[in-house]
This record gives structure tokens, C-alpha cells and sequence, in this order.
């Protein structure tokens, strides 16, 4: 059973962080046990850390209500704390001598915290693995256990990665596919772990604001369901139907706390049970669904998605990355891509209610400024 240290400063307070390592254990199962530490100085909370050994830290960034044992505020933030924290495990790894092990942290914050002690400044996020949202931890806390158990079950297979040649075997076991299937990978994805001396905290970080975190070779629950063409909440044979995408289930690292699928397998899946001449991107949703019903008997358990005005069109392929509307991309708006994003992902598309409402965004390149323009004069015209 994975065990996190949560280091915050209000542990005994009137807000206890204690309530909080509570609520996480409880939603996790009995799978995760969450201890609580009030930090002292720096060199003391270091040897704290390293004398209980944790599976994974969930670090606070304010401590201001931290005191010493001379009752003396501490001189450092959760920012500092990890950046010292990371530096003694990657010294022990070049070394070999006996620091951190390797683990997972987790800033564990809340959103006027980071506003404060970050803002737009992204230099620290590097340190951390996940962010969590403090104020929003009670209402989703079975989401962020999940993320924290799979965080500190499969850290192993990315320090192996690290240790690794990194060549097609370890990536594969990694990523829990065969070799051949990486081949078909667009070869940039796969740059990102194949990092000789990287710490495994940096390619840990790859797979969690990366590979998982936008839309690529991966898709997640919702975005599966869109380019199916299925309303998954009115489907009663979604959950079949999920059964049938099984050997499309990424299964690499981290795959239990952020459950993806790999396209390329559903693909396959698509032009073997579904259709072999049509590809669903060339399909509207409705046709979708009649190959789908054809060719696995569902008759009726799976709903089509429905067009609206706010959201029009056939064909859909992306989610609105504001109201999470399922986007037509010939009738949705594709946005520039934002610093950081890599070139082997997904664009990002506004739905057409959202960009009419925000026809200035800088992200709008000037043709999709002009296919506005002359949408928001029809609508004037009328």
C-alpha cells in the first residue's frame, strides 16, 4: 500500500490539513495512506522525509503558519522544499550514494496560493509531477487518489526507464505496448523519453503535462466517445462497447490514474469489427453509430451525438476547450497552439458559441478570424 507524506502548515490548525489526508485515503479504498508532517527547518523536514521513507510527497506551497522547534517561521516555501528534495535524488542517482529514493510530489495548493507564489510564472511546475487543487480536493478526492495511487505505484517503471538504454524494449515496457506498435508512433512523441541521464522525475513530468495530458496518440474517455460518434451518458451499451476497446487501453505508466487509449489501436479495431472501407473522421456521428449497431448488434444501446447551434455540424472530431461541447473542426475554430505545446499534439478548437463570444482571442489565427468575421456578419444579417 502506497504511503504519501502530506507536508503542510495548518497540520493542528483549525483548518487541519489532516482532514484532508483522510479524505484522500477514504477515496482511494483503503488503497493509500496519507501521514501528515509539519515542516521545521529545512534540514530537519529533509531528514524527516528520508527517515519515513514515503512512496510520494504532497507538498503545500504556503508555509507560513510553520513554525521551528525555536518557534521561529520557517525560511522556505513547499517550492523550495521540492526543489531541494528533487536535487537530493538525482545526486544519489549520479552517485550512487544513498539520498532519496525516487518518488513522486504532488503540489497540493490552493488556487489564491499559487496566484501568490506563482502566478504565471511556470518555472517551478518542472518539480512537480501533479497539481492538485486544495479548495476543490473534497469534492473530487476519489479523481486525485486515483491520479496519487497510480503516481506511486508505476514511479518504479520510470526510474527503470531512467536506469535503461532506453532503447525499444524499455520504451515498450513503459508504455505497455509491443515495440512493433511504436513504430507507428509519430517518432517526436517518443523524443521526451529518450533522454540519457535525464532523473526520472523529468520523464515522469513528460508523461503526466504531455503524453497525457493533451490529445495525440492518446484520447481520453470523452474525446473516445466523440470520435465514435457516441453520447455516451444516453448510450445504454456504452460500458459494452468500452469492453470491446480493451486492447486499445493504454497500459503504460500512470495508466491507472489517467485512462487513455491509444487511436492507432482504435483505428485498427474500427476497420476490423466496424468498417473496413470508411474511416469514422469521414463519417457523421449518425453514420457512425448505424455502423457501429450493424456491426455489433446494439440496436439502439448507443445514442448518437446531436448538433446544436452553439455547437453545429456532423462530423465531430474535438471537444471545445471551454464548454467541452463536441466541435465539427469545419464548423469549430481551431486555435494557435499554446507555448509548450508540442507539435505531434492535437490543435485545440472553440465551438462556434464560444469563439463568437470571444472573436478577439490572440490564439485565433487570421483565417479562422476571418471565417468568424463572416459568421458573426450572417448572424448580424439576420
Amino acid at each position: 500500500m502506497p504511503t504519501y507524506l502530506l507536508i503542510d502548515d495548518d497540520i493542528g490548525a483549525a483548518e487541519d490539513a489532516t482532514l484532508y489526508a483522510e479524505a484522500l485515503q477514504k477515496a482511494s479504498d483503503g488503497t493509500l495512506t496519507v501521514d501528515t508532517l509539519k515542516p521545521d527547518t529545512l534540514p530537519k523536514t529533509l531528514e524527516a522525509i528520508a527517515q519515513r521513507k514515503p512512496d510520494g510527497l504532497l507538498l503545500d506551497v504556503a508555509l507560513t503558519n510553520a513554525l521551528t522547534d525555536q518557534k521561529e517561521q520557517v525560511g522556505f516555501d513547499g517550492i523550495a522544499l521540492a526543489q531541494q528534495v528533487r536535487t537530493l535524488q538525482t545526486r544519489g542517482r549520479a552517485t550512487g550514494a544513498a539520498a532519496l529514493s525516487e518518488f513522486p510530489i504532488i503540489r497540493f495548493s490552493k488556487k489564491d496560493v499559487i496566484r501568490e507564489y506563482v502566478n504565471e510564472d511556470p518555472t517551478s511546475d518542472d518539480l512537480f509531477d501533479e497539481m492538485i487543487d486544495k479548495g476543490e480536493l473534497l469534492d473530487s478526492a476519489a479523481h486525485a487518489a486515483s491520479r496519487a495511487l497510480s503516481l506511486a505505484e508505476d514511479y518504479p517503471r520510470v526510474v527503470a526507464l531512467a536506469k535503461s538504454e532506453m532503447d525499444e524494449s524499455a520504451l515498450s515496457e513503459v508504455l505497455g505496448c509491443n515495440p512493433d506498435f511504436l513504430l507507428r508512433l509519430d517518432p517526436r512523441t517518443l523524443l521526451g523519453l529518450r533522454r540519457q541521464g535525464a532523473p526520472a522525475h523529468a520523464l515522469a513530468r513528460y508523461f503526466t503535462a504531455k503524453l497525457l495530458a493533451r490529445p495525440g496518440p492518446l484520447v481520453d474517455h470523452d474525446l473516445l466517445a466523440v470520435r465514435l460518434g457516441v453520447d455516451s451518458e444516453k448510450s445504454e451499451a456504452w460500458p459494452k462497447l468500452m469492453e470491446m476497446l480493451a486492447p486499445a487501453r493504454y497500459g503504460g505508466a500512470f495508466g491507472g490514474g489517467y485512462p487513455r487509449w491509444w487511436w492507432p489501436a482504435v483505428i485498427d479495431w474500427w476497420q476490423e469489427k466496424i468498417d473496413s472501407e470508411h474511416l469514422p473522421n469521414r463519417l457523421a456521428a449518425t453514420e457512425r453509430i448505424d455502423a457501429l449497431s450493424a456491426a455489433l448488434g446494439f440496436a439502439g444501446g448507443v445514442v448518437p451525438l446531436a448538433q446544436d447551434e452553439d455547437s453545429p455540424g456532423e462530423r465531430f472530431w474535438h471537444i471545445c476547450y471551454r464548454s467541452g461541447r463536441p466541435v465539427d473542426p469545419a464548423q469549430g475554430f481551431a486555435l494557435l497552439p499554446m507555448y509548450g505545446q508540442e507539435s505531434w499534439q492535437d490543435a485545440d478548437y472553440l465551438c462556434l458559441e464560444e469563439a463568437m463570444r470571444d472573436p478577439r482571442n490572440p490564439r485565433l489565427g487570421p483565417p479562422e478570424r476571418s471565417r468568424l468575421a463572416a459568421r458573426l456578419s450572417a448572424k448580424t444579417a439576420r
